[in-house]
């Protein structure tokens, strides 16, 4: 078993992982050919797990619906704050499309239930897009977006223990256009055999600037360096100044070896920009922070 990336609840007591035959993982094999990786290694499921019991608490999908991941396909999670001893979380299974398969999951000590939402989402998002636009034509491919989403948010993510919001970005197949974009707020609960999910509302607007995002973060940290680059530069003389320009340099190419490397070692449920992209936005904050720990006072 190993952990899925960035699969962890906020208070490290769940997670995703997944498993295959042989602990002797070629990952390049994976990159260049996910068929055989997978006639190789005989991927079997993804699990829900209690690392507070390292115990695995049910499979992704349930039996015989393994979710199989793919070098282009990405699997992601939200978990809900602890209530008496259980939780909600919802799973996104992506791929280039959007959003192929969204769970919504009911983790309790004993076990996990889970049903798929993802037709009760899209049905929400296209009936809105049908109320608000004068013409749709070809399919709505819509992506729910779970990386990073808070536990506990006041726009996104959950609410409380029984409601979330979830940001979505919907395209026009037909027309390779924006179709829509908001935050559909679901009302979660506790089900006989299986939790339910009904729709409250659809909030419009862009989610292409909310920092949650890997590529935005990366984007403002970006930004966020390169002004405290300029800073710092202006208090140094010149000859300091080349020195720190030839630093940024190295810096910037060890960035990239580090985001290669990142995506070599990556778990087989990650899509390898989601990876290249967050290990940029890390490195980058790190990078940042250690400027600004440079700077004079009041300059």
């Amino acid at each position: 078993m190993v952990l899925a990336r960035h699969s962890k609840s906020a208070d490290g007591r769940h997670a995703l992982a997944w498993t295959v035959s042989d602990p002797a993982v070629d990952w390049a094999l994976l990159e260049s050919d996910a068929d055989a990786f997978y006639t190789k290694y005989d991927a079997k499921e993804i699990w829900v797990v209690d690392l507070s019991q390292t115990k695995r608490l049910g499979v992704l999908g349930g039996p015989g619906s393994y979710l199989r991941p793919g070098s282009h396909r990405t699997l992601s999670v939200a978990w809900g704050p602890m209530e008496n001893g259980r939780r909600f979380a919802l799973t996104a299974y992506d791929w280039k499309w959007g959003t192929d398969t969204l769970l919504l999951l009911d983790v309790s000590p004993d076990g996990v239930m889970q049903s798929p939402v993802g037709k009760l989402a899209d049905d929400a998002v296209v009936a809105n897009i049908k109320r608000t636009s004068r013409k749709l034509e070809g399919p709505i491919d819509t992506q729910y977006l779970l990386t990073g989403l808070p536990e506990l948010g006041k726009k996104i993510g959950f609410f409380d223990a029984e409601t979330v919001g979830l940001p979505f970005s919907s395209r026009n197949r037909k027309l390779d256009a924006p179709a829509a974009s908001g935050v559909l707020v679901l009302k979660l609960a506790p089900g006989g055999s299986t939790p339910t999910a009904s729709v409250v509302k659809i909030v419009p607007g862009a989610v292409t600037d909310d920092s949650f995002t890997d590529a935005t973060r990366l984007a403002r940290a970006d930004k966020e360096l390169n002004a405290v680059y300029a800073s710092l530069r202006r208090q140094l003389a010149p000859a300091a100044q080349e020195s720190l320009r030839t630093e940024q340099r190295a810096w910037i190419d060890h960035r990239e070896q580090e985001a290669d490397a990142a995506v070599r070692e990556q778990g087989e449920t990650d899509n390898p920009r989601i990876v290249r992209d967050r290990t940029r936005w890390k490195l980058t904050e790190e990078r940042t922070a250690e400027l600004r720990r440079k700077l004079k006072p009041g300059k």
